[in-house]
């Protein structure tokens, strides 16, 4: 199989945002660009050049209505909406996946790969001043846990320390089922969004559950409302209203370029076109 070059890459997960974009748009549903896709768009006009994927948030109500869609033939032939729900996804989250490519994971096992994807992770709408909320923030973050344990390969690791580490707890994760923990992170995180969107006060927050931790991941609804735009490799997308803010408050000096001993490792080990797939046309 054909390997797919760098900026090969970048230009099917571009695409596979345009195409999030369009139906999101046909249909009145809203996302925004989001980590280091966000910086990109800010400090970049596009990808970072060392970035690999995309990331994005879509509010609990509007991604529901994405999976909905996606079932029902939303989307163009050769993209598809994969998730633990019907076991094409070990994730918690969706991710758009062009199915013309074979991307592995840098420390994923291989026979998880996926299309070249864009990450979809759900926003929940939470009155943080709910009892149940420090239950369910404890309980999020474990699960992210376990999955990120359920999930590694003891073959690949940052360092040799790290890679001996999980050789010794690979029989036991190994025994760990990723689709049943993906599961629970979503039902945890569905059961706590508030559905009324009448609802206000001044503890309502919108937050991540299913990947990362709460504590870093929780926005006011003027940070988010009404979306602002930005340029993201020549097209204007949707970004939180006070973007530049978010990424202050989880990366900090998100401005400054980082060295490259201090740049995270690559998402993708190797990407490949499907064998007849017409990637050509």
């Amino acid at each position: 199989m054909e390997a797919l070059s760098e900026e090969e890459i970048k230009k099917v997960e571009l695409d596979a945002l345009r195409e999030l974009d369009r139906v999101c748009a046909e249909h009145g549903l809203t996302y925004f660009l989001v980590y280091g896709t966000l910086i990109g768009a800010l400090r970049h006009e596009g990808f970072i050049p060392w970035d690999d994927d995309i990331d994005v948030v879509m509010p609990r109500d509007d991604y529901e209505a994405l999976f909905r869609l996606c079932r029902t033939g939303a989307l163009a032939d050769h993209y598809r909406l994969v998730s633990y729900r019907d076991r094409t996804s070990i994730y918690p989250f969706f991710k758009l996946v062009d199915t013309r490519t074979r991307a592995e994971e840098t420390f994923i096992d291989e026979e998880r790969a996926l299309g070249l994807w864009v990450d979809i992770f759900p926003l929940e709408r939470v009155r943080l001043s709910d009892p149940r909320m420090r239950r369910v923030r404890s309980k999020a973050a474990r699960l992210v846990w376990w999955r990120s344990l359920a999930a590694t390969d003891p073959r690949y690791a940052t360092s040799g320390a790290a890679k001996l580490v999980k050789r010794v707890i690979h029989p036991v994760t190994r025994r760990l089922d990723p689709y049943q923990i993906a599961a629970k992170a979503d039902a945890l995180a569905r059961g706590a969004n508030i559905k009324d969107g009448s609802s206000q006060g001044d503890d309502i927050r919108y937050v991540l559950l299913v990947d990362d931790h709460m504590d870093k991941n929780t926005l006011e609804p003027q940070a988010l409302f009404p979306p602002a735009r930005a340029v993201f490799e020549g097209e204007m997308f949707p970004v939180p209203a006070k973007a530049g803010d978010v990424l202050t408050d989880y990366y900090g000096d998100w401005q400054r370029i980082p060295p490259a001993e201090e740049r995270p490792p690559a998402h993708l080990r190797a990407v490949t076109w499907v064998e007849g797939a017409g990637h050509g046309a």
